[in-house]
């Protein structure tokens, strides 16, 4: 089982375990790109510009990359993507929870463990070493 084969694993259980955000519902954030959504969304429900947020899963339906990301939800009930703004129409979002506002001060720790917690489902030690996998390229 190669690397790839661990991507496409996580890929599967994520779309199989959590629920889609439906495209519909979603409505333009900013778009920071910078590396830093769990940081963005923390900052937008802060700053009173946003009621939750949702750590997830994310999908590119243009190129298949993938990786752990956060959102936002609106008191509307819209979604919002803080970090990628108009790139929201090509992806797709997997919820994997909401983000408990005890939680935001240690947002760096839920997204470190998520990542740490899908790699080692869907790979073994051995692997993770002989492939140089590492959580931070999911």
């Amino acid at each position: 089982m190669g690397k790839e084969n661990n991507f496409q694993a996580i890929r599967s259980y994520a779309i199989t375990n959590y629920a889609k955000v439906n495209i519909e519902n979603f409505i333009l954030g900013d778009a920071l790109f910078n590396n830093k959504c769990h940081l963005n969304a923390v900052q937008k429900v802060r700053e009173d510009k946003a009621e939750k947020v949702y750590l997830c899963f994310a999908i590119d339906k243009d190129d298949n990359s993938q990786c752990v990301h956060f959102i936002n939800q609106l008191k509307n009930g819209k979604y919002q993507d803080n970090t990628w703004g108009w790139l929201y129409e090509h992806t797709e979002y997997y919820i994997i929870k909401e983000v408990e506002k005890s939680e935001y001060d240690k947002i760096w720790t839920l997204l470190n463990d998520t990542k740490e917690m899908l790699l080692n489902l869907h790979s073994n030690w051995f692997q993770r070493f002989i492939f140089r996998i590492d959580k931070n390229v999911i």
